[in-house]
């Protein structure tokens, strides 16, 4: 007979408590509001301390921030990334609105809480996120909170821009370099006036933003939160302040949004309003014109290359414009052809501008480029496929500038008396001779292939019949002589950015500069 017995159910463990935390805000400072911060975070420690199932893991409370994003919020992203860690189970919050006002932030955070286990309540609405009908009622009454947010900040706005109509909205920026607002209006700081009178003889006298900046830092003064000023920008923005005349430019920007909160320059979209001498003036309104002037004619100046509408495009017959590009951490200024950006077509090639410029202050036989010799001499610059240039005088003279690294070479061992003569800048190593596919013949860095070599960059690889052609014009030669060249030249250099320097036996130097 079976013998059967009964295992009687082990006891149940003693449940862990739940670990539950809050969390609170407060949007605007006001004593009223501050009162009801405090008040909540006393009822939720009371409350959470108040359950014997419950273990208290803090309140979390942000003050005076906006609930329309998440992001700046840093005891909200602090309550968050402890509920990734594990450390709480429970989010207790007054309402939805109080946990964020933009549909898409709460349902996000709401999600990757529950994903985790962990429940959000909010008492107001009597909703548990981890119910069944939790985020259908969520989603519900976040777009109720959402919409709520935009109709107070339409609100407000329409609030504000009506005082803005009859002057009576107070300045925003309580200091500013020279004033300080009282309450009523701005009053002087005699020291920082005096470094703002400065700033503006000494932009009239010629003086850059940067080379002021540099003199303001020289003479102690710092800008309104005690940062050194060292930058063009803040210059020029208080150059350009009318505050220092008496007059306050109202709505000079505006938010696109109460979601995003990004705020934009007014550039004509809404009404700006003026309202002039409002409080004691720090200079004359003749020395601020003047050094408006002075912006403006130094801006026309910078906007306008004497390289404009000057260089055409040989392939499409486009004119070229200018743009700057980033090349290992400089900023290189090249002209293109407007065919590339305007229709996405043409095979035309980048130039860049200070070589450019250099080949222009050689065909015009002077030290450097210059752009009164230039507008004087020069009426139009065709550049061609091949990266050649021509150059059209206003006198009637056409000059050709060659482009001696652009064409297919042609045939295998031309000549033998480049090895041992071309050496690399970057690793030292010489340059030697490498054929592809039976017929394309060039000379390369012997360092590239060198795999104990610690340097990364090295000279870039040249076409012999490139070779050739580039020296024959550095000889002054027709055609590439070999007896001329052994007989001549030294030793080539090759440059990281492609340059040749000629070292000749009788001890001068020349150099050939490439253009990319």
């Amino acid at each position: 007979m079976k013998k059967i017995t009964v295992i009687a159910p082990a006891s149940d463990p003693i449940p862990k408590k739940k670990r539950v935390a809050a969390y609170a805000r407060v949007s605007m400072e006001t004593e009223r509001l501050m009162h009801s911060l405090s008040q909540q975070v006393s009822y939720y420690s009371e409350l959470i301390q108040a359950d014997s199932n419950w273990e208290y893991a803090g309140v979390y409370a942000d003050r005076f921030l906006s609930g329309t994003s998440t992001e700046k919020r840093p005891e909200f992203q602090r309550l968050v990334q402890d509920c990734m860690d594990g450390k709480i189970d429970i989010v207790l919050c007054k309402s939805i609105s109080r946990f964020a006002r933009n549909t898409v932030d709460l349902l996000q955070t709401v999600r990757q809480l529950k994903a985790k286990g962990i429940d959000v309540r909010f008492e107001k609405e009597n909703i548990s996120t981890l119910s069944e009908s939790g985020e259908i009622m969520l989603s519900l009454l976040a777009s109720f909170a959402q919409e709520e947010s935009k109709g107070i900040s339409e609100n407000c706005k329409w609030g504000i821009r009506k005082k803005f109509a009859d002057g009576s909205k107070i300045p925003c920026n309580k200091h500013i370099l020279g004033y300080r607002f009282d309450g009523e209006k701005y009053a002087i700081i005699p020291e920082e006036a005096e470094a703002v009178r400065f700033m503006f003889n000494r932009y009239l006298e010629g003086v850059g933003y940067r080379t002021i900046a540099r003199e303001l830092t020289q003479m102690g003064i710092r800008s309104v939160k005690g940062n050194i000023i060292s930058e063009e920008y803040p210059i020029r923005c208080m150059l350009t302040n009318r505050i220092y005349v008496g007059d306050i430019v109202w709505q000079k920007s505006y938010v696109i949004d109460p979601l995003s909160q990004k705020k934009v320059r007014n550039n004509g979209v809404l009404p700006q309003y003026l309202i002039q001498d409002c409080h004691e003036a720090i200079i004359s309104r003749e020395l601020f014109e003047a050094v408006q002037q002075e912006i403006k004619r130094k801006g026309a100046i910078a906007s306008r290359s004497a390289l404009s509408h000057k260089i055409k495009c040989g392939v499409c017959g486009r004119y070229y414009s200018h743009r700057k590009n980033y090349y290992r951490g400089r900023i290189i200024g090249e002209w293109f052809c407007r065919a590339k950006k305007d229709k996405g077509y043409c095979n035309s090639h980048y130039l860049n501008e200070d070589r450019l410029k250099r080949i222009i202050a050689r065909f015009l036989e002077i030290d450097s480029f210059d752009d009164v010799i230039f507008e004087d001499r020069i009426r139009e610059i065709t550049a061609l496929s091949d990266k050649s240039l021509i150059f059209h005088f206003k006198d009637g003279n056409v000059k050709e500038w060659r482009n001696l690294t652009y064409g297919t070479c042609d045939g295998i061992d031309r000549t033998a008396c480049f090895s041992n003569m071309i050496k690399c800048s970057s690793c030292g190593n010489y340059y030697l001779r490498a054929v592809n596919n039976g017929k394309h013949v060039s000379w390369c860095c012997a360092g590239k292939r060198k795999k104990e070599t610690m340097v990364k960059k090295h000279g870039i690889n040249y076409n012999e019949s490139d070779l050739a052609r580039i020296c024959a014009y550095v000889l002054e030669m027709e055609e590439f002589d070999e007896t001329e060249f052994k007989k001549s030249v030294q030793e080539i250099i090759v440059h990281e950015n492609g340059d040749l320097l000629f070292r000749f036996k009788d001890g001068s130097e020349k150099i050939w500069e490439r253009m990319l």
